[in-house]
Protein backbone atom coordinates (compact mmCIF):
# COMPACT_ATOMS: atom_id res chain seq x y z
CA UNK A 1 0.00 0.00 0.00
CA UNK A 2 2.59 2.30 1.12
CA UNK A 3 5.25 3.38 -1.88
CA UNK A 4 8.03 4.41 0.70
CA UNK A 5 8.61 0.87 2.04
CA UNK A 6 10.69 -0.39 -0.16
CA UNK A 7 13.08 3.27 -0.03
CA UNK A 8 15.93 1.97 2.53
CA UNK A 9 18.67 5.08 1.04
CA UNK A 10 16.82 7.61 2.71
CA UNK A 11 19.68 9.15 4.25
CA UNK A 12 21.97 9.18 0.49
CA UNK A 13 18.84 10.87 -0.86
CA UNK A 14 18.84 13.48 1.62
CA UNK A 15 22.49 14.04 1.42
CA UNK A 16 21.97 14.27 -3.01
CA UNK A 17 19.32 16.87 -2.09
CA UNK A 18 21.37 19.36 0.13
CA UNK A 19 24.24 18.99 -2.14
CA UNK A 20 21.95 19.90 -5.72
CA UNK A 21 19.63 22.70 -3.40
CA UNK A 22 19.85 25.77 -5.32
CA UNK A 23 22.35 28.19 -3.44
CA UNK A 24 19.78 31.33 -3.14
CA UNK A 25 18.84 33.43 0.00
CA UNK A 26 15.38 31.71 -0.43
CA UNK A 27 16.21 28.11 -0.11
CA UNK A 28 18.84 28.85 2.38
CA UNK A 29 15.79 30.66 4.90
CA UNK A 30 13.03 27.52 3.64
CA UNK A 31 15.87 25.51 4.63
CA UNK A 32 16.55 26.96 7.90
CA UNK A 33 12.93 27.65 8.94
CA UNK A 34 12.24 23.97 8.28
CA UNK A 35 14.94 23.15 10.48
CA UNK A 36 13.71 25.03 13.38
CA UNK A 37 9.79 24.48 12.87
CA UNK A 38 10.39 20.58 13.05
CA UNK A 39 13.13 20.96 15.52
CA UNK A 40 10.82 22.36 18.13
CA UNK A 41 8.72 19.43 17.64
CA UNK A 42 11.09 16.96 19.58
CA UNK A 43 8.81 18.13 22.83
CA UNK A 44 6.51 15.96 21.24
CA UNK A 45 8.78 12.71 21.21
CA UNK A 46 6.58 11.45 24.57
CA UNK A 47 3.40 12.10 23.23
CA UNK A 48 4.63 10.11 19.51
CA UNK A 49 5.56 7.17 21.65
CA UNK A 50 1.92 6.72 22.96
CA UNK A 51 0.24 7.64 19.88
CA UNK A 52 2.25 5.02 17.83
CA UNK A 53 0.85 2.27 20.65
CA UNK A 54 -2.24 3.45 20.45
CA UNK A 55 -2.51 3.66 16.21
CA UNK A 56 -0.46 0.23 16.04
CA UNK A 57 -3.17 -1.34 18.10
CA UNK A 58 -5.59 0.16 16.46
CA UNK A 59 -4.42 -1.42 12.96
CA UNK A 60 -3.75 -4.91 14.24
CA UNK A 61 -7.73 -4.72 15.61
CA UNK A 62 -9.27 -2.85 12.34
CA UNK A 63 -6.77 -6.35 10.03
CA UNK A 64 -4.91 -2.86 8.74
CA UNK A 65 -7.83 -0.26 7.67
CA UNK A 66 -6.92 2.05 10.04
CA UNK A 67 -3.43 2.24 8.26
CA UNK A 68 -5.36 2.82 5.12
CA UNK A 69 -7.43 5.95 5.97
CA UNK A 70 -4.43 7.29 8.04
CA UNK A 71 -3.04 6.85 3.96
CA UNK A 72 -5.73 9.17 2.47
CA UNK A 73 -4.83 11.66 5.31
CA UNK A 74 -1.09 11.85 4.40
CA UNK A 75 -1.41 11.61 0.00
CA UNK A 76 -3.01 15.45 0.42
CA UNK A 77 0.31 16.55 2.18
CA UNK A 78 2.24 14.83 0.41
CA UNK A 79 0.80 16.09 -2.96
CA UNK A 80 1.20 19.57 -1.69
CA UNK A 81 4.91 19.13 -0.16
CA UNK A 82 6.16 17.63 -3.17
CA UNK A 83 3.86 20.22 -5.45
CA UNK A 84 5.90 22.66 -4.09
CA UNK A 85 8.95 21.58 -4.03
CA UNK A 86 8.38 20.66 -7.72
CA UNK A 87 7.26 24.80 -8.42
CA UNK A 88 10.59 25.38 -5.99
CA UNK A 89 13.32 23.95 -7.98
CA UNK A 90 11.86 24.98 -11.12
CA UNK A 91 10.08 28.15 -11.18
CA UNK A 92 12.70 30.48 -9.26
CA UNK A 93 10.50 33.73 -9.60
CA UNK A 94 7.77 31.78 -7.05
CA UNK A 95 10.07 31.19 -4.10
CA UNK A 96 9.53 34.13 -2.31
CA UNK A 97 5.61 33.53 -2.48
CA UNK A 98 6.09 29.82 -1.85
CA UNK A 99 8.30 30.04 1.27
CA UNK A 100 5.99 31.21 4.13
CA UNK A 101 3.10 28.64 2.81
CA UNK A 102 6.10 25.67 2.30
CA UNK A 103 7.23 26.19 5.90
CA UNK A 104 3.41 26.32 7.04
CA UNK A 105 2.74 22.88 5.45
CA UNK A 106 5.95 21.07 6.22
CA UNK A 107 5.53 21.87 9.70
CA UNK A 108 1.70 20.59 10.03
CA UNK A 109 2.97 17.64 7.83
CA UNK A 110 6.19 17.04 10.41
CA UNK A 111 3.52 16.64 12.92
CA UNK A 112 1.18 14.47 11.29
CA UNK A 113 3.69 11.42 10.45
CA UNK A 114 4.78 11.87 13.50
CA UNK A 115 1.78 11.30 15.31
CA UNK A 116 0.61 8.82 12.98
CA UNK A 117 1.39 5.34 13.18
CA UNK A 118 3.12 3.79 10.22
CA UNK A 119 4.04 -0.14 10.91
CA UNK A 120 7.36 0.13 8.00
CA UNK A 121 9.96 2.14 10.09
CA UNK A 122 11.50 2.73 6.05
CA UNK A 123 8.65 4.39 5.47
CA UNK A 124 8.41 6.61 7.88
CA UNK A 125 11.79 7.58 7.70
CA UNK A 126 11.31 8.83 4.25
CA UNK A 127 7.49 11.33 4.99
CA UNK A 128 9.69 12.35 7.86
CA UNK A 129 12.19 13.49 5.56
CA UNK A 130 10.04 14.57 3.01
CA UNK A 131 8.56 17.26 5.22
CA UNK A 132 11.41 17.42 6.90
CA UNK A 133 13.77 18.67 3.97
CA UNK A 134 11.19 21.20 2.24
CA UNK A 135 11.72 22.40 -0.01
CA UNK A 136 13.91 19.45 -1.21
CA UNK A 137 11.34 16.91 -1.02
CA UNK A 138 11.27 16.42 -5.06
CA UNK A 139 14.52 15.27 -4.53
CA UNK A 140 13.85 12.53 -2.45
CA UNK A 141 11.41 10.98 -4.90
CA UNK A 142 13.18 12.12 -7.94
CA UNK A 143 16.61 12.43 -7.34
CA UNK A 144 19.48 14.22 -9.21
CA UNK A 145 20.74 12.19 -11.83
CA UNK A 146 23.96 11.49 -10.08
CA UNK A 147 21.96 9.43 -7.90
CA UNK A 148 21.22 6.80 -10.71
CA UNK A 149 24.75 6.86 -12.45
CA UNK A 150 26.06 5.96 -8.61
CA UNK A 151 23.31 3.18 -8.31
CA UNK A 152 24.58 1.29 -12.08
CA UNK A 153 28.21 2.19 -10.83
CA UNK A 154 27.58 0.44 -7.03
CA UNK A 155 25.81 -2.71 -9.13
CA UNK A 156 28.36 -2.92 -11.51
CA UNK A 157 31.33 -3.32 -8.45
CA UNK A 158 32.30 -7.18 -8.20
CA UNK A 159 31.86 -8.05 -4.34
CA UNK A 160 35.09 -8.88 -2.56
Amino acid sequence: MDVFKNISDTEYRVSLAKEYAPKDIFTETAILSVKVATGILAVLLPLEMLTTAIGGCLIAITFGIFIFILTLIWWPFLALLLGTSWLWLHAWYLRPILLIPGVLIAFIADIYVMLAPEPEKDAKVMKLAIAQEWPMSWYLIKPPAVYYKSQVSSELEEPD
